[in-house]
This record gives structure tokens, sequence and C-alpha cells, in this order.
């Protein structure tokens, strides 16, 4: 019923080395479906009903093994009969009488039955019927006494590979209340049981960021293979006023969301844009290359400088949103004789910068990605950096 397979199960019984040609076979126990009553007994006939029965030894068994030769050692449950009495009889003949011994002769016979495990040592064609084979010695020709080495466990030997406390060690017993169990490392994918504080930090939400143009590294943590990624390229410049006319402004930075499948471990190159001298496009590896505004014309003799167009990610697919609230730069103008420097291009989130009425130098762009306004009589306004955002669960 415990090990489920009707088989017989060996516990103990260990084979060690004896003296000269011996071996010792320690304490250990044996169940096992054995047939008890196989002759009749007075008028009771035979029963072939398997019972089972565990046999126990206490002692430690020498057996001595062949030279030269393999010798098995083999185990079965038996009962053996022990104990001396003299018990007294019903005389059915002479209720009156009372019989000292089966035949009213005093002989003392055996008073009890125990459960033991027999052991023989034989060759593997002398195996004595409903015998299990545990051990095999191999003993060198010439050899004089039996060592470890030559000591092996039978490969079909029943012995019960683990007990009970390894297989479900209970180091908390609190199942009646508030279950416990340990908690698996962060990012454990295997048939481990979840605790509430392992799927409590595999829901949070972690999140990283860069947001000043420049080059950087990330390494992906342990147990993350899905990033969710939002990349802002950096804004256009706006274009210098010239020639007395108005330069245009820059074109908003392109803009992408999309879920990138990422490697435990690896370290991976990122690229935030920077507006500070012109637009730059925002990357990371290349999962995602979003692209910067353009550059708003600078104004020229007779001819107001022309806006830049938004920015666009160069790599995209069905899982993607890109280029959202991304505009172009505003195109450079005169109003009654007045210069008007053109407003920059929008990003996801954020506005250009405004147009500059009259005045001599045009607006940064708003952060992140916006495009920078077009200068009126002086130099336009820087596009703003780019921005990149990593997030992940766990």
């Amino acid at each position: 019923m415990t090990i489920g397979d009707n088989q017989p199960c060996v516990d103990g019984l260990a084979c060690t080395p004896g003296s000269g040609m011996n071996v010792a076979i320690g304490p250990g126990s044996m169940t096992m479906l054995t047939v008890i009553d196989t002759t009749s007994y007075g008028s009771l006939p035979p029963d072939d009903d398997p019972l089972l029965k565990i046999g126990i030894n206490t002692t430690t068994t020498i057996l001595s093994v062949l030279s030269g030769a393999e010798t098995f050692i083999s185990a079965a449950v038996i009962e053996v009969q022990t104990g001396s009495a003299a018990l007294a009889y019903y005389n059915p003949a002479d209720p009156n009488q009372t019989l000292l011994g089966t035949q009213n002769n005093g002989q003392a016979q055996a008073t009890a039955v125990q459960q033991r495990i027999s052991l023989v040592a034989s060759v593997s064609t002398a195996i004595p019927s409903g015998y299990i084979p545990l051990w095999q010695i191999s003993v060198p020709v010439g050899a004089q006494t039996v060592d470890a080495t030559m000591i092996a466990v039978v490969p079909t030997a029943p012995f019960v590979p683990i007990k009970l406390p390894q297989a479900a060690p209970l180091t908390s017993p609190a199942f009646a209340g508030r279950p416990t169990a340990p908690t698996p490392p962060t990012g454990d994918a295997s048939g481990n049981l979840a605790t509430t504080a392992f799927v409590s930090s595999a829901l949070a939400r972690n999140r990283v960021a860069w947001g000043t143009g420049g080059t950087y590294s990330w390494m992906c943590p342990v147990g993350v293979s899905t990033l969710l990624v939002r990349a802002w390229g950096a804004g256009g410049s706006g274009g210098n006023a010239g020639a007395g006319y108005p330069g245009g402004g820059g074109g908003g930075g392109g803009y992408e969301e999309v879920l990138v499948q990422v490697v435990s471990g690896t370290s991976y190159p990122i690229q935030v844009g920077s507006g500070t001298n012109g637009s730059t496009s925002t990357s990371f590896a290349s999962f995602v290359v979003v692209g910067g505004g353009i550059n708003g014309d600078i104004g020229r003799s007779g001819q107001s400088g022309s806006g830049g167009s938004g920015g666009a990610p160069t790599i995209n697919n069905i899982n993607s949103i890109a280029s959202t609230g991304v505009g172009t730069g505003q195109s450079g103008f005169q109003i009654s004789n007045i210069n008007v420097g053109g407003s920059g291009g929008s990003s996801f989130g954020v506005q250009g910068a405004a147009p500059c009425f009259g005045g001599s130098n045009g607006s940064p762009g708003l952060w992140p990605g916006g495009g920078g306004a077009g200068g009126a009589t002086g130099t336009g306004g820087s596009g703003a950096d780019g921005l990149l955002i990593f997030e992940w669960n766990g």
C-alpha cells in the first residue's frame, strides 16, 4: 500500500566484508507477499492466498562466499517457531483429564512464531525458489579475503531507494492553517511550488530608464525573458535665421513601443539620442531603432526655412506601436514683416517648442524628443534628448 507496486521491498541488510571469505549482512527488514499455509493442518486445507509479511533481522548474519566465482546473497521472509514449553491440552475423550503435551508425553514445543529474513549464499543457478537476489560478490581466483570492491548490489534488488522523511520533508507542519513552503529563486520556471512571495515578486513591475543622450549598456536580470521597450528619438534642432528670414522648427523624435524577447545574463548596448547638436536615433541593440526628428532648415535669401520631418522607427513589426503623436516642425514665416521662427514638432506625450515671435533665438524642444523652434532673427533652439524605458515583471 505504501510503495504502491505489490513488489518486495528491502531496507537495510547492508553487505560488508567479514573475515576471510565471509561477508556480513547487517540488520534490516523485508516486506513481501508470501503464502504461509501451503499444507493441510488437520482438517484445515491449504490456503494459497498470499499474505503481506514483514521479516525483521535485528542481528548480523555471517555467510561464506566462494573464491574464483560469483556468489549471490538472496533473501526471503520466513516464519520461525521459537520458545519452548510443555503445554496443557484438553482431552475430548475424558474432559476431566488434562494432557501435558500433544500426546500427554510432557514434551515441550514451540510457543511463538517470529517473522525473520532467511539469507542464503549460492551461485546463480542454485538460488532457492522464492528467494530474491540482493548482493553479488565476485571474488577473483586465489583471493583469500573479501574486500568492498568485490561487493555489488544486484540491479534488480528491491532496496527502498528513498524513505518518507527524505521524499517529503516537512520543515513547516502548518498545513491545516496557512500552508508554507520554500520560496523558489527569482526566475525559476520549473515545476516547483510557487509561494505567494514568489508570485508577488514575479508580478512586481520593474522599470529602468535612460533620458540623457549617450551610450550605455544593460545586463538582463535572471528570470527575465520579455521586455516592454518604449523609445523616443531625439528632437530635431530648429533652423537658424538667415538673410533676414526665420528658420523652420525641428521635427519631433520618433516613438516606438514594442515587446522584445531577451536572454537572462546577456549585456545589451543602448544609445539614447541627443538633441544638442542635431537629432540622433535611440536604439536598443538591433531590436529597436527609433530615428530622431530632422533639423529645421535655415532661413535663406527670400525664403523662410522649412520645418524638419518627424523621426520614425527603422525597424517595425505587427507587435509594435510606432510614431504615435510624432509631428513635423513648422516652417518659418513672416507676419507684417515680423519674423516668426517655426514651432518644433511634437513627440509622443510632449508638444514641440512654441514658435518664436520676433525674438532672436528659438526655444529648445520639450523633453523627451520635442523639436526645437526655428530662430526668428538668431539661432534655432536645440531639440530635446530622447528617452528609453524598459519595463518587465519579476
